[in-house]
């Protein structure tokens, strides 16, 4: 249904938003990078969740074509165009999307597991030359699992399903195997 196109967060969703806030203030190192899916439940949910941060202009806020959810074929999954994004959520710096239009989405077909574990992968290669430490990834829970069952090494508790509005920390350790 086209009125569902990118859609945004439920009732529900904005709660569970909400309740990852005080998780977040409570880290012991305030994060120094917000990374966002470019579509627009990953922004809301960033945005609610690290509200505490949004005054902090010395705080990126970026959105990443590479943190997308699966998509195609399923028009909620398909972005809107960059400037109506932009225009939304101005705190977002949306300029790492190279296009306006979404060229990733495909009405015919969706992605597979194995294009999903690519972009994933361009994703970390960006957050290693980043130089923060601290860093908040709002993103969708298919992409999440991909992250821990095909990208990254990592124990097994991590692999399991993320639920809505579910948060984990983890440490990720960069190291290129020759």
């Amino acid at each position: 249904m086209p009125e569902i196109l990118d859609a945004p967060l439920t009732d529900k969703g904005r709660q569970q938003a909400n309740l990852l806030q005080p998780i977040i203030e409570a880290f012991p190192h305030k994060p120094q990078l917000v990374a966002f899916s470019p579509n627009c439940r990953a922004l809301q949910t960033g945005l609610i969740a690290c509200h505490h941060l949004i005054p902090h202009r010395d705080i990126p806020f970026l959105a990443h074509e590479m943190a997308r959810e699966e998509n195609g074929v399923h028009v909620c999954d398909k972005r809107r165009p960059t400037s109506q994004q932009a225009a939304e959520f101005p705190r977002i710096d949306f300029s790492l999307l190279q296009t306006e239009e979404d060229i990733m989405f495909k009405n015919d077909r969706r992605e597979t597991k194995l294009e999903v574990g690519d972009r994933i992968y361009k994703f970390m290669e960006w957050l290693e030359t980043r130089s923060e430490e601290h860093v908040v990834v709002a993103s969708h829970s298919g992409w999440l699992l991909t992250v821990f069952n095909g990208v990254c090494t990592c124990k097994d508790d991590l692999k399991r399903w993320f639920h809505t509005g579910e948060m984990r920390s983890v440490k990720l350790k960069f190291s290129r195997k020759e």
